[in-house]
């Protein structure tokens, strides 16, 4: 989904944005709406990143819900021997009452 068209439909209906850490320096944004979920793109369909987690939180700002998931750090030490699916801590950001 383009950011242009999460914030037209972010006026109207409930949707719920999940900004990833890559676990490096970038974010990118995976927006839940009733018919499915994606990555936010750019107009060519590149997954946008973004450098900050302000800049993160701003773009998805019409969301209703915004959570962070980060990459556990265990799971990376470990190389996957412990644990072969990556597992992500969700942290609430933003919760807005309906």
């Amino acid at each position: 989904m383009k950011l242009r068209d999460f914030r037209k439909y972010a006026r109207h209906h409930q949707a719920k944005a999940v900004i990833i850490s890559d676990g490096c320096r970038d974010y990118v944004i995976e927006i839940h709406q009733a018919h499915g979920a994606g990555l936010l793109t750019d107009r060519r369909g590149r997954a946008l990143r973004y450098p900050s987690l302000a800049e993160a939180k701003h773009a998805v700002r019409r969301a209703s819900e915004v959570h962070l998931a980060v990459r556990v750090a265990a799971d990376e030490a470990c190389a996957g021997t412990a644990a072969p699916e990556a597992s992500f801590s969700h942290v609430p950001l933003v919760s807005k009452a309906a």
